[in-house]
């Protein structure tokens, strides 16, 4: 069978798939694959993919054309079904999967064994297991290995007394397979050995077949390296249970030193909540242990993460008689820890602070998000002090607001394995560094710049705008929105040289909403500055070339206002869109771009801001003519009742801008 699609990448290869089904009842369904596929192949279809089925044999394949370098997660399937897909083995598998990168050149993957990572028939090797018992009273019950490769039945294989304290066994594996094993002192378990994590995973030795027969090192019981001469050395471990309603039974403790047995060793009562027992153990060793309450598991300990080993306590014996420190039973630490007072900090400058407030919620706390309520420091800034226990573990979030789905989403490199922030505390009242919400650092604030089009109806002219203003050198070098209805007190000035195509000045808003258009009101504001129209309708900075820029967050949906002086205001209908910190509209190639269609056609699929208002009110009515252009007809200046910005006041103005306007309005939210 071959597939072939079209990847984005232009050089593609074969790649071939086979899998060896000589183990299973092929399902009458056929043998399929389903994975990561690119378009137009299916993705995670389970019957999307047959393979071959083979004239003699049992290797089912399939080839496909991939793109060099994808990256391919994929399992067969004995059928055409979930349920029916392998289990792929961790030692081959991501996520569950079976992987590939695509390589450079035609491939033709090994075959593989369903639901395994080699070969269905291995060669067989010959591996010798051996462990030094020197420092072990052994069993009457022998020595014994268990594992993988036999069911871990710890009384299955006896290991041979091959003397000098060393046992010995030989068994017969698959070459290439992966296993893990560990040894018992007698042929149950709680006899088996602690595996120190030097040489464990998941508290067991482990060991990949080689190809040729092999004898493995000689290694002590409990250890990663060779039997070596011992001390016998007394430990004293201790347990605080003052935190504890202590069970009739009494405390006990339980270990690998003691066969696991939750009711075999009793500590004694030492007083004021603390009980003590002690061992003679060898030094060097490796020990995993817990406390118990009563005689019985489930009345066990819970160890937190940070302290334990495969859930447990552990040690390994020091070379001289010891007393362990005191521990608070399920703790780390030492009972009622002395305290220390940790003022938590976020900055909330690049978020719209819930009208809720900030809350932090964490272990500290139960993890109430409206349990703790932090006060507006200034700037932004968020703080709350709460009093912990020195040694303390603690993992924590803020929340804009007081419930779940305000809670920060906390990046990986400063998250730990719940995605949460974490500490431990220290010794000494503490200020926790200071960081963004829902970063890793301090909030840097954004600059954008925004590309923005936008024409005027009075100085256009079929299909840019006169420039007869900056011509005439009527321009003011200062902005002139310092007024009413505008206030704006801005100091932007410009030269007349910077750009032959100055039309005017215009002023640029931009608002925020946390729904649509109508919700960018005034209070939304984000940042206004004044800028230059130049003739084909782009707006720039007084150097005349660069694109306003704006520094500041821009969290919810933007939106984008221009105002004129005697043009009514637009909003664009829409939120603007950022690509790399640069925002772009275009107002004039849709009547609708405007918010409300507040805005004109000008000529054939060219709009603008609809002219006449000369008082810059945000209506053209009487008042733009009977006051205003009547007082100023047949003067020249830079005035507001030039209309079409032709330099002068005279019935253009009022016949081709004012009369066509009158009675209309901004449809801006004011």
């Amino acid at each position: 069978l071959m597939l072939v699609f079209d990847g984005m990448q232009a050089q593609t290869v074969d790649v071939t798939f086979r899998v060896d089904m000589q183990d299973q009842t092929v399902s009458p369904l056929g043998v399929h694959m389903a994975g990561s596929f690119a378009a137009p192949l299916p993705t995670w279809n389970p019957a999307g993919i047959s393979l071959t089925a083979p004239a003699i044999g049992f290797v089912y394949d399939t080839t496909i054309e991939m793109s060099v370098g994808y990256y391919l997660e994929y399992k067969f399937i004995n059928g055409n079904a979930w349920g029916q897909d392998e289990g792929v083995p961790g030692a081959c598998a991501q996520n569950g999967n079976r992987y590939l990168t695509v390589p450079a050149n035609d491939t033709v993957l090994d075959v593989v064994c369903f639901g395994s990572c080699l070969p269905c028939v291995l060669p067989p090797v010959d591996v010798t297991f051996q462990v030094d018992m020197s420092n072990e009273t052994v069993s009457p019950n022998g020595v014994h290995l268990a594992g993988s490769f036999q069911g871990w039945d710890p009384a299955a294989t006896p290991m041979t007394d091959m003397g000098g304290n060393i046992y010995e066994v030989t068994l017969t594996l698959g070459e290439g397979e992966y296993h893990e094993f560990k040894y018992i002192n007698g042929n149950a378990w709680g006899g088996d050995e602690s595996v120190p994590p030097a040489c464990a995973i998941n508290n067991n030795r482990y060991y990949t077949v080689p190809s040729t027969n092999q004898t493995l090192p000689l290694v002590c019981f409990g250890s990663c390296d060779p039997c070596v001469t011992v001390t016998d050395i007394n430990v004293t471990f201790q347990v605080d249970m003052s935190n504890e309603t202590v069970a009739p039974e009494g405390v006990h403790i339980a270990g690998s030193f003691q066969g696991w047995d939750p009711a075999g060793t009793l500590m004694t009562d030492m007083g004021s909540g603390i009980w003590e027992y002690s061992f003679v153990l060898q030094s060097g060793t490796y020990h995993e242990y817990k406390f118990i309450n009563g005689i019985a598991w489930g009345q066990d300990e819970t160890v937190p993460w940070y302290c334990n080993q495969n859930n447990n306590r552990y040690l390994t014996v020091p070379e001289s008689d010891t007393t362990l420190p005191q521990v608070c039973f399920s703790s780390c630490l030492v009972c009622n820890p002395p305290q220390v007072d940790i003022t938590f900090q976020v900055d909330m400058s690049l978020q719209l602070v819930s009208d809720s407030g900030v809350h932090l919620a964490g272990t500290v706390q139960g993890w109430d998000p409206a349990g703790t309520f932090m006060t507006d420091a200034g700037n932004n800034v968020y703080q709350v002090t709460l009093t912990l226990g020195e040694g303390e573990w603690h993992e924590y979030k803020f929340i804009n607001g007081n419930d779940w789905p305000g809670a920060e989403n906390v990046p990986p490199p400063c998250a730990n394995f719940g995605g949460n922030r974490e500490f431990f505390v220290p010794s000494t009242n503490t200020t926790i560094d200071l960081v963004c919400f829902g970063e890793c650092d301090p909030c840097v604030i954004p600059t954008n710049t925004f590309d923005i089009k936008v024409n005027l109806e009075g100085p256009f002219n079929g299909s840019d705008m006169n420039v007869d203003l900056h011509t005439a050198n009527l321009i003011p070098f200062d902005q002139p929105y310092n007024t009413a209805p505008w206030n704006y007190t801005g100091s932007e000035t410009y030269a007349w040289n910077v750009h032959d195509e100055v039309v005017d000045w215009v002023l640029m808003e931009t608002r925020y909403s946390t729904s649509d258009a109508a919700g960018a009101i005034p209070a939304n504001q984000l940042n206004i500055q004044a800028a230059l129209l130049l003739a084909d309708g782009s707006i720039v900075q007084t150097d005349g070339s660069s694109l306003p820029e704006f520094t500041g967050p821009t969290y919810a949906d933007v939106y984008v206002l221009v105002w004129h002086r005697n043009h009514l205001a637009v909003m664009s209908s829409l939120a603007v869109v950022g690509v790399e910190d640069e925002y772009m509209y275009d107002f004039t190639d849709l009547l609708s771009k405007a918010y409300l269609d507040g805005q004109k056609e000008l000529n054939v699929g060219i709009h603008g801001m609809i002219g006449g208002d000369s008082d810059g009110n945000g209506d053209v009515d009487t008042d733009d003519k009977n006051t205003n252009w009547n007082t100023d007809a047949g003067s020249s200046g830079y005035l507001g009742s030039d209309l079409n910005l032709d330099t002068q006041s005279n019935n253009p103005d009022k016949n081709d801008v004012w009369e066509p306007n009158d009675g209309m309005g901004t449809q801006v939210p004011l």
